[in-house]
């Protein structure tokens, strides 16, 4: 049985080794196919091309998986000058296969869920986040029109649909209600968790700086940095001066370098750039923080903060999304309220270590139900029901 999967994600193919690359994040990778592979012979991953490649290059390419990629499918001018030709593209490739996974908010998605119930064709979607909060802070006046739209177009389609996996256990599920099958598994991949030895060996040594950190892409302004910004600025006028933020994410970040300049923090911020996934590059980067931070505006259901509670990290969070489901709700702040967040930051800063340590204590209870093993199950036995 062959399947197709179909998002709009960026994808990139390199013609010196005959590869296709993630070409944005890194999610997109062949760990991520090994997960389908488990219970489909083929995947067919159709995504949106991408001309340069990234400036972090991770393969997507393996075994039993091809790429069909959407050209003219990047922004909203495009998609409607090249709507017709890509619905053809689309048809043609689920009409070819037994089976679609459809990851969903993306415009691919909702045209492929339409296609698939007008060609009865088996299909489960994955809902990964809230579309109307998306467009909403992604910028300018559009994104504000757009969103609602989005939104309704996003509740039809789950609503109706035959199977559907939710990456939260509430949050997306109260807001894009589902009538049919449903089952909530997280997407992110976790393999292990550090030990009660490190967690204690962290907690309990001095540490002449107090180290926060963010991971991000800076392509986007949705993504918190302008509100940890102005929590730090707060912080500094308190007197706090030996907090430093450290920066992971891809793309340009230049404009976070100067709203850091504006508000007289950059030297107290640290670009840390793009790093590497897992044991190589971001597990190295959260083991050194006091506090993982995720303030962003808008959510799924984070992949990085269960990331960061498997090390032990104490988090603060925004509420977008299911962000809110992982964390104690004493450090949740309303997602762009940088004064609570400030708040949050400084209510940590003064614990002792005992008690900072019975926090990381608990964080690392919660990412024990997201190991890959307990949600690879469970994928694989919803999704052979599903495709049966």
């Amino acid at each position: 049985m062959r399947a197709a999967f179909i998002h709009d994600h960026n994808f990139v193919y390199n013609e010196e080794d005959g590869n296709y690359y993630d070409g944005s994040g890194g999610a997109f990778d062949v760990g991520l196919w090994h997960r389908y592979l488990a219970v489909f012979e083929g995947i067919v991953v159709v995504g949106r091309e991408m001309m340069t490649l990234p400036n972090k290059l991770v393969l997507s390419s393996t075994d039993k998986v091809k790429f069909k990629l959407i050209s003219g499918a990047h922004g909203a001018k495009s998609l409607l000058r090249n709507k017709a030709r890509i619905k053809v593209e689309l048809e043609a490739i689920v009409t070819s296969v037994d089976f679609v996974i459809i990851r969903l908010p993306s415009t691919l998605g909702s045209w492929a869920a339409r296609i698939c119930k007008k060609n009865k064709v088996k299909y489960v979607i994955e809902v990964v986040g809230d579309p109307l909060t998306a467009y909403w802070n992604h910028g300018g006046v559009l994104g504000k029109l757009v969103a609602p739209i989005q939104a309704m177009i996003m509740k039809r389609i789950v609503k109706d649909a035959p199977f559907v996996i939710y990456v939260t256990q509430e949050t997306l599920q109260r807001k894009y209600p589902c009538q049919n099958q449903v089952e909530s598994i997280s997407n992110v991949r976790l393999l292990d968790t550090i030990n009660e030895r490190q967690l204690i060996s962290f907690y309990l040594q001095e540490r002449p700086k107090f180290i926060l950190g963010v991971i991000g892409t800076f392509h986007v302004k949705y993504k918190g940095h302008k509100e940890l910004i102005k929590a730090l600025r707060l912080l500094r006028d308190k007197g706090y001066f030996d907090i430093e933020v450290q920066l992971v994410g891809t793309g340009d970040s230049e404009w976070v370098l100067d709203l850091a300049k504006g508000f007289g923090v950059d030297e107290q911020l640290k670009i840390i750039g793009t790093v590497e996934a897992g044991i190589n590059g971001v597990f190295p980067f959260l083991d050194q923080l006091d506090v993982y931070v995720h303030p962003s505006l808008t959510e799924g259901l984070p992949r990085v903060v269960i990331e960061a509670l498997s090390r032990g990290r104490i988090c603060l969070t925004s509420d977008a999304g299911g962000t809110g489901e992982l964390v104690s709700t004493s450090f949740v702040h309303r997602a762009g309220d940088w004064r609570k967040l400030a708040e949050d930051i400084e209510k940590v800063y003064k614990m002792d270590k005992k008690d900072r340590l019975l926090i990381a204590r608990k964080n690392l209870s919660v990412a024990h139900r997201y190991l890959e093993t307990t949600l690879q199950a469970r994928r694989v036995l919803f999704l052979e029901r599903a495709s049966s």
